[in-house]
């Protein structure tokens, strides 16, 4: 499978602290990347670095060209971001117009654009935003809003920095579905950092780091069970997860189940 994004002997430190050092990661094309870590072990200067916020000294490349912070807009195009802590960064008073700038920067026709961020409300479940006001809107929902902004101008990764933090279970469910139905019509790479190792599950591969560090990788299900090392860093399980970890202790459940009706029926069989 062919990587979208590598990343080669990164070093990067804010003043006198080292935040990475020689770090390393590939990313495949049209995969779906989970980075799990307290706060404070670096995932949020990683998605500023992948964005071109921040200087990588030529150690990322997106297809064969460098991330440069000082040529930022040659990948603006390519890459869509969101941190989940902007809530007061929008440019325009109303939900649509906040929606329409990015299309009228990309000089899309007026129907184009209309028909655009109607389909993407739709798949979202954000329509009932668009007459609102952008300062109107509660935290939850300006996430919500955050997400689709990153997406309208069809990037080919996204960046996701703990996007979630301000939903409730239904709301960020709802959201984790579109996001795997865009992927699905898109084919489009998305890198998502967390604290709640919650949201990893649903992802194809699972980054465990700190202080800089990967310090365990692999497929969710199989990292999750690293429980011992997991929380030591500070990261507390899935509740299915946890639980099913104690069945296995006792021998009555042989695998991770992570559906609740699923795990009740083999337990009363």
């Amino acid at each position: 499978m062919t990587n979208i994004l590598t990343i080669k002997n990164l070093n990067f430190k804010y003043d006198n602290t080292t935040i990475f050092q020689d770090f390393n990661l590939s990313i495949a094309e049209n995969s779906y990347i989970s980075i799990a870590g307290n706060n404070g072990s670096g995932k949020t200067t990683l998605i500023k670095l992948l964005a071109g916020l921040l200087p990588s000294g030529n150690t990322i490349t997106i297809g064969y060209s460098y991330v440069d912070n000082n040529r930022i807009h040659d990948h603006s195009k390519e890459i869509g971001v969101m941190f989940g802590n902007q809530l007061n960064s929008f440019l325009f008073e109303d939900v649509y117009k906040e929606m329409a700038f990015p299309l009228e920067n990309l000089n899309k026709k007026v129907t184009d654009i209309e028909k655009k961020i109607l389909e993407l409300s739709k798949l979202f479940g954000i329509s009932k935003l668009l007459d609102k006001k952008t300062s109107d809107l509660t935290n939850l929902e300006k996430q919500e809003l955050l997400i689709v902004l990153a997406l309208l101008h069809e990037p080919k990764i996204l960046l996701l920095d703990n996007p979630f933090s301000m939903m409730d279970k239904t709301t960020k469910e709802k959201m984790k579905k579109a996001l795997l139905e865009y992927k699905q019509k898109y084919g489009i790479t998305i890198i998502l950092t967390t604290t709640n190792l919650e949201d990893t599950i649903d992802t194809d591969y699972l980054y465990v780091i700190n202080a800089g560090n990967i310090v365990v990788e692999g497929e969710p299900l199989t990292v999750l069970q690293e429980d011992t090392l997991l929380n030591r860093l500070g990261l507390q399980l899935p509740f299915m997860v946890d639980l099913s970890l104690k069945l296995q202790f006792y021998e009555l459940l042989e695998e991770i189940e992570i559906d609740m009706d699923r795990m009740v029926n083999h337990l009363w069989k």
